[in-house]
């Protein structure tokens, strides 16, 4: 293995807008119930059915930017890869989850 080239860090603007982007995403996973116990059910965005698939969607997007920053940018850094991993594994599980609990009326 060639670790010369291996970086612990993006090197790009793409590299790193995936990187944010998957903390937005994973970390909708932690305000978003925040949101929901403070406000409760007064606002029509923390109604407890919309939050989440904002987070799905959240995390989705997040998934899919860090799929084409690995794919398409060439971003082999570490964080990147790690990025990656993590928000197509969020989304998968989370999306299966929301899912099921739609299809049950839960």
């Amino acid at each position: 293995m060639d670790t010369e080239h291996t970086r612990m860090f993006p090197d790009t603007g793409f590299g790193w807008f995936a990187v944010i982007a998957a903390a937005a995403g994973l970390g909708a996973w932690i305000a978003l119930p925040i949101i929901t116990s403070v406000f409760q059910d007064e606002y029509p965005l923390t109604d407890s059915y919309l939050m989440p698939v904002v987070g799905v969607s959240l995390t989705v997007l997040a998934a899919l930017v860090n799929v084409l920053a690995v794919w398409k940018g060439h971003q082999r850094s570490v964080v990147s890869l790690v990025a990656m991993f993590l928000t197509v594994m969020a989304s998968l599980s989370f999306g299966l989850i929301v899912i099921g609990e739609g299809l049950s009326g839960a």
